[in-house]
């Protein structure tokens, strides 16, 4: 259905007329704005011009700029580049820190020393032992032997075997010197025998 020309200007007339009411409701509106207080710094105001009076008699311009001149001397004086020697050195209570720290190196140097002999020793055992299983494997009677009479009396199979290793060494060092002794004695004979077979030929 399409609206006549009057139709819409009547519309119009009606919208115009609404918007008419609510500006008028707005213009009798009254604005209320919220009240400012400020506060009242006249005694305040009043002693800061009287301290700045003040001051102003007792510390007078010149001297502010000859202040302001020397401190600008000062400052053209003083180098860019300031040279500064460092200085080390022991207080009385740094001794307890370097005594203390040279105890803890000392005990630290002992434990390495005996944590290595005793990895050392713990080897050397382990090798006994791998001897003795072997010894135990192709010889049971001898191994049954040696265990028996270490269990029997331990000191006196530790005097034994320190007396068997004694002599086995004392006959280690005996074969040692004659094999030396029949060495030099082949060298000594080799030489005789070119000497003469020398004498010969001339």
């Amino acid at each position: 259905m399409i609206k006549t020309i009057e139709e819409r200007l009547e519309e119009q007339e009606e919208v115009l007329q609404l918007m008419l009411t609510k500006l008028q409701v707005l213009e009798n509106r009254k604005v209320e704005f919220p009240e400012i207080r400020i506060p009242d710094y006249r005694n305040q105001l009043e002693i800061l011009k009287n301290e700045l009076l003040r001051v102003n008699h007792s510390y007078p311009v010149e001297k502010i700029d000859e202040q302001i001149i020397k401190m600008r001397t000062l400052h053209d004086g003083i180098p860019e580049v300031v040279k500064v020697r460092h200085h080390h050195h022991f207080e009385d209570k740094s001794k307890g820190f370097i005594i203390g720290a040279i105890v803890l190196l000392l005990i630290c140097a002992m434990a390495v020393g005996i944590a290595v002999s005793m990895w050392k020793e713990n080897g050397r055992l382990n090798e006994n032992s791998v001897k003795f299983r072997v010894i135990r494997q192709g010889y049971p009677t001898i191994a049954y032997w040696a265990d028996t009479t270490y269990h029997r009396d331990p000191e006196v199979i530790k005097v034994l075997t320190e007396k068997l290793e004694a002599e086995q060494l004392a006959v280690a060092q005996a074969e040692a010197v004659a094999r030396e002794k029949t060495l030099d004695s082949k060298q000594k004979k080799r030489k005789l025998k070119l000497l003469h077979h020398g004498l010969k030929e001339r």
